[in-house]
C-alpha cells in the first residue's frame, strides 16, 4: 500500500512539473510607441514577459479581456513585467500614457478561431473611452493575424 502511494505521489509531482514546463514565454517590447509584436499567441499557462519599459506600463483593458481571467497592471518603467494568461480568448492591453497613438496589443490565447470572447471584444467596444479607435485597430489586426497564422 505505501508502494502505491509513493508512485503515485511521484506520478502526480511529475504530471504537474511536466505541464509547468509545457509552458512558454513570450517577450513583449516596448518600441517607441508601438507593442513588438502587436499580436501575440499563446497557450493557456503561458506567460508574457514585458521588455524596454522605460516610459511605459501595460495594463488589460477594462473588458477586453475574456470572462474570469485576471487583468494586469504593470507601474509605468516596470522592466520585465510578467502576466501569465490561464484563460484561452482574446486579451486586448495597453500603454496608458501611448494608448492613443496605437500602443495597444492583443495576445490570442488558445487555439480557437475566432476566440470564444471576439463578440463579446465588439460590443464592448463603445465602452472603451480613450483610444476606442486604436483598440479597434489591434482587433482588426488580431483578426488579420488569426487568419495568417503569424504573430504581428
Amino acid at each position: 500500500m505505501m508502494k502505491n502511494t509513493v508512485v503515485f505521489g511521484a506520478s502526480a509531482l511529475l504530471l504537474a512539473f511536466g505541464s509547468l514546463a509545457c509552458a512558454d514565454e513570450h517577450v513583449v517590447q516596448a518600441v517607441v510607441t508601438q507593442w513588438k509584436p502587436m499580436v501575440t499567441f499563446a497557450k493557456p499557462g503561458d506567460t508574457l514577459r514585458f521588455t524596454q519599459m522605460a516610459g511605459h506600463d501595460t495594463e488589460t483593458i477594462e473588458g477586453m479581456i475574456p470572462e474570469g481571467a485576471k487583468p494586469w497592471k504593470a507601474k509605468l518603467g516596470e522592466e520585465g513585467f510578467t502576466a501569465t494568461v490561464d484563460k484561452e480568448g482574446m486579451y486586448i492591453y495597453k500603454c496608458n500614457p501611448h494608448m492613443t497613438t496605437g500602443m495597444v496589443g492583443v495576445v490570442i490565447v488558445g487555439d480557437a478561431r475566432p476566440p470564444a470572447n471576439e463578440a463579446a471584444l465588439e460590443a464592448a467596444l463603445p465602452n472603451v473611452k480613450v483610444g476606442k479607435n486604436m483598440v479597434q485597430r489591434a482587433i482588426k489586426k488580431a483578426k488579420e493575424a488569426m487568419a495568417s497564422g503569424q504573430s504581428q
